[in-house]
């Protein structure tokens, strides 16, 4: 994987990101707890804007480990993505 000493320590990848982000072309999913303290709505937000097909799927009640706080809603948000984008393509 990467080598962890050979990264700058100020080197972030946003931009990286950010620059190759109009090349996603499949569907895209987010799935966020809606009490996230890491993934806010600012954060939703420029994620539509830079891929404009990504699908938000939030849970209720559910911090930002969704898939430990609320295992069964994260599968089936998971399952009814993928049956709807696969068959999408």
């Amino acid at each position: 994987m990467l080598d962890a000493d050979s990264i700058p320590e100020n080197h972030t990848w946003t931009d990286e990101l950010v620059a190759v982000s109009d090349r996603v072309c499949l569907p895209t999913l987010v799935i966020r707890g809606e009490q996230s303290d890491i993934v806010d709505d600012a954060g939703v937000a420029e994620m539509r804007a830079l891929v404009p097909q990504t699908e938000i799927f939030t849970i209720p009640d559910a911090g930002h480990m969704v898939a430990g706080d609320k295992n069964d809603v994260f599968n089936s948000g998971v399952i009814d993505f993928l049956r709807r984008s696969v068959a999408a393509l």
